[in-house]
Parts: C-alpha cells; structure tokens; sequence
C-alpha cells in the first residue's frame, strides 16, 4: 500500500521538482569554500563537516575535529548543504 501523494518526497531534505538534492565531494568541497556546512545522507545523524579556524573539520560526537578525508568521502555522491534553522 503507498501512501504517497502525487508530488510527495520521501526526504528530509527540501528540494524543487527535478532539482537534485545531493552532490559530489567536489562540489561539496566548493560550498565549504563558500563558507556553507556539509553533510552525508549516509551517514544519517548530526554530523556535518565545514572550515573552521583555516581547517577542514568535522562536527561529530559533540565537538570539532580535524577532518581526515577518506576514499569514502571522496567517492561520495550523498553530499548535501545542511540547511541553517532560523
């Protein structure tokens, strides 16, 4: 049984009819150039990674690390920019 309705997303991320939500980690690299937070869809939690104090860093398990880039990262294609609450 679906109870999706014609126009209905199944995500958490808001998005345009037809307008792509995820990334490549390059393109990811260029919004945290730009100053913006990144994330992974597949990682599923609150992480997300940024520059901070000149660094790539990430946010996890409560506070700041220097982020050590991975193939994993580098192969993704899940990347999105993390929407700020106001």
């Amino acid at each position: 049984m679906n109870n999706v309705q014609e126009g209905e997303l199944l995500t958490p991320l808001p998005r345009k009819k037809g307008e792509s939500i995820t990334m490549s980690f390059i393109d990811a690299m260029r919004e945290i150039i730009g100053g913006k937070k990144v994330a992974r869809v597949s990682w599923g939690n609150n992480d997300y990674c940024l520059m901070k104090d000149g660094w790539l860093s990430i946010f996890t398990k409560d506070k700041f690390h220097t982020w050590t880039i991975n193939d994993g990262d580098t192969d993704g294609n899940d990347w999105f920019v993390v929407r700020e609450n106001n």
